[in-house]
């Protein structure tokens, strides 16, 4: 996984603002996993298209919440299997830190 730089940029020209989308996420996901985007669709499986492993998605989505500043409870981790269903969780959590502010 390539990580952010030291200045707080990233690497990817893809990923124009730090807004919560499923076109952010996605660039995010291609950006880490140095594959070219089209290959992440909503229907992309994490281990069998993408290879990532329990412990790389565990990673990817410390990343994003981290780029989010959204957190994901440990039983929806659990339960990401391909891109659409991280994008729906993160998509979800930030509907909820909106009603709530």
């Amino acid at each position: 996984m390539t990580t952010i730089s030291t200045d707080g940029t990233w690497p990817s020209r893809e990923i124009r603002s730090r807004v919560c989308n499923g076109d952010n996420i996605r660039a995010l996901i291609a950006d880490q996993l140095g594959v070219n985007i089209k290959r992440v669709s909503d229907q992309t499986h994490f281990a069998r298209e993408l290879g990532v492993g329990w412990l790389n998605r565990l990673e990817l989505v410390i990343f994003v919440e981290d780029w989010t500043g959204l957190e994901l409870q440990d039983d929806d981790v659990e339960r990401i299997n391909v891109v659409g269903d991280l994008i729906r969780f993160f998509e979800s959590a930030k509907e909820q830190r909106d009603r709530l502010n």
